[in-house]
């Protein structure tokens, strides 16, 4: 009877520990993400160098019964400069050509994909996802997020496991130490200034000449007088001899 009992007694606590375990370990993602190419190469990158980023979401319902919980988001963010965001479904189906459609094309750090364009069951499909930017114009050196993907809950935070993060770093180059400007002796130079001269008409300035002023002047000297009759005299004497 002891025996009897022990059976569902070890059952039931069976039972409890899978509830357990249901309820504490979270359910796996149905997606998975692969086949990540950029063509940063994983070097360090300049402002404005063009990035180019590819990757795969691939989703199967074949282990959990549906691709996507409908009641949550796929989210994709970036920090590159003028993003611009390709996103394609891919299906194929049997031995069909593949069924490709477009779930967003958009320009903007952000790209939400809605649970329910993402939900199926008894399917398998990928998701391509193209990315293209420019490493942002910076004040100094610094890492930046290539991608930012995670699934989303309703209540707006990040389910378990789902986290994927591409980062890059981005240099900014140290600019070069400008000379100071050479200093130029320059001699200062008087500016010639015109002078204007002018003229004055010359004023004409007659001169008289000097009057000569009278002087008193005495008679002949009498040995002046003498002499000139005692010349006379000889001269008077010399005619008569001749005559």
């Amino acid at each position: 009877m002891k025996q009897v009992m022990t059976v569902p007694r070890a059952f039931s606590k069976l039972c409890l520990l899978v509830l357990a375990a249901v309820i504490i370990i979270p359910c796996v993602s149905a997606w998975t993400f692969g086949s990540w190419t950029d063509s940063t190469r994983q070097s360090a990158l300049t402002p404005g160098t063009a990035v180019d980023i590819n990757y795969v979401l691939s989703f199967s319902s074949y282990d959990t019964g549906k691709t996507f919980d409908s009641d949550n988001s796929l989210v994709m963010y970036t920090d590159l400069s003028n993003p611009l965001w390709t996103v394609t479904m891919s299906e194929t189906a049997d031995e069909d050509a593949p069924r490709t459609s477009t779930l967003a094309s958009k320009s903007s750090a952000q790209v939400r994909l809605d649970g329910w364009d993402l939900s199926f069951s008894r399917k398998q499909f990928t998701v391509n996802v193209r990315l293209t930017g420019e490493a942002p114009a910076l004040n100094q050196s610094r890492e930046i997020t290539l991608l930012r993907l995670q699934e989303m809950d309703p209540n707006a935070k990040t389910v378990s496991g789902t986290l994927t993060k591409k980062v890059a770093q981005v240099t900014v180059p140290t600019p070069e130490p400008t000379a100071a400007p050479a200093v130029e002796e320059t001699v200062e130079t008087m500016e010639e200034v015109p002078v204007e001269i002018t003229l004055e008409p010359l004023t004409t300035v007659t001169t008289s000449a000097p009057i000569k002023k009278q002087t008193y002047s005495p008679g002949p000297d009498p040995v002046l007088i003498c002499g000139l009759l005692a010349g006379l005299l000889l001269l008077s004497g010399w005619m008569r001899r001749r005559n």
